[in-house]
């Protein structure tokens, strides 16, 4: 059941679907197959790349393509707060993804290192009741 009212919610977005209609989907999908010819393009000059794991449009790009995405901490910014980067490769080449990000844990030790507990800036999660 999809109680959780809050205004970021996440099953507001399922109820908000239901009022989408069928041309606005066809529509969506014919840009999606856009999106995915370009993405496929792009891929065949590289095997993987480097981006910001929510910078930019990466995620929805990733979402909307299913190209494989592996996210990886990289450090920690000047409040103490995690960050990350993202590996992307090619469709059906998880392992490429994968191996990479490996290598790149396997080169550094950011993967062991965790924030202080209470860490400037940190809030306590609401989390759903």
């Amino acid at each position: 059941m999809l109680t959780w009212q809050d205004k970021e919610a996440w099953p507001n977005g399922f109820r908000a679907a239901r009022f989408i209609s069928a041309v606005e989907y066809i529509q969506a999908n014919r840009i999606r197959t856009l999106v995915m010819r370009k993405m496929a393009e792009l891929m065949k000059t590289v095997d993987v790349f480097v981006a910001p794991p929510f910078g930019g449009s990466t995620l929805v790009l990733t979402n909307l393509t299913g190209h494989p995405a592996v996210v990886v901490p990289n450090g920690f910014n000047d409040k103490g707060s995690p960050t990350s980067t993202t590996f992307i490769g090619n469709l059906d080449r998880e392992a490429e993804v994968l191996a990479l990000a490996k290598a790149y844990q396997d080169a550094t030790d950011f993967h062991l290192k965790h924030p202080p507990m209470n860490y400037e800036g940190q809030s306590s999660p609401k989390m759903p009741s």
